[in-house]
């Protein structure tokens, strides 16, 4: 078998489509959800991810090599949006310690289970693409000729045999750090390594235990015995 062409496959910078895809599945339930049933997020978190959903259209349509300029610009939205999405938590987690109204309107136990969900769902897709776009600098520079140091040691560059030669992680690998991250608290098969990640991790984690314990229990206590 011959492993050169596998190894020239990924050596090439990773497609946009899977991080376009994904920003329109958070993008959409937004939009879609009545407005009786949404008690959040604020209407920030669409507009950031929506200027984000263009940035990396422009980013896929361009040929060549990602400008540095473009990947400082999508930086700083994913920044904004884990910003936006940390204090639309911290807004239904208040809410919900209140006196369990928003804006006159009841929290019910159906408008709790869709704020909580949309902002955990956000939650997910936010911090994975912040650790897509922060790892080893990207998914250009984790193909360059001189990579920065990686920000996770994923167990395939760490063991040999588990992937060919030259593997590198691509966005559904950092998806699934994010997701892990969400319902384990923590690292699970891919460890953070610079401070950096360890701090997103530790704010990612915080958002989705004070999303789960405080929403659940309240949902619990709405619900009928």
């Amino acid at each position: 078998m011959d492993h050169s062409a596998g190894g020239d496959e990924l050596a090439r910078p990773e497609s946009y489509t899977w991080p376009l895809l994904v920003v329109v599945v958070a993008v959409l339930p937004q939009a879609v959800v009545p407005a009786q049933y949404r008690v959040g997020p604020p209407l920030v978190v669409p507009v950031t991810e929506t200027v984000a959903l263009l940035v990396l259209l422009a980013i896929a349509a361009r040929p060549g090599p990602v400008p540095r300029s473009a990947r400082s610009a999508l930086l700083v939205l994913f920044g904004l949006l884990a910003a936006a999405n940390t204090f639309a938590a911290a807004r239904l987690v208040t809410l919900v310690l209140g006196d369990g109204e928003f804006e006159g309107v009841e929290l019910t136990a159906g408008r709790l289970l869709v704020a909580g969900l949309l902002v955990l769902v956000i939650n997910v897709v936010t911090f994975a693409l912040l650790y897509w776009e922060l790892d080893g600098g990207g998914p250009a520079g984790r193909v360059a000729e001189r990579a920065p140091y990686p920000d996770f040691q994923f167990p395939q560059t760490g063991t040999q045999g588990l992937a060919e030669p030259g593997w590198q992680p691509r966005f559904g690998d950092h998806l699934y750090v994010a997701f892990t991250n969400l319902v384990a608290f923590g690292p699970t098969d891919a460890m953070p390594l610079t401070r950096r990640v360890k701090g997103l991790m530790a704010l990612q984690s915080t958002i989705s235990l004070g999303v789960l314990v405080v929403v659940l229990a309240r949902v619990i206590n709405i619900l009928p015995g």
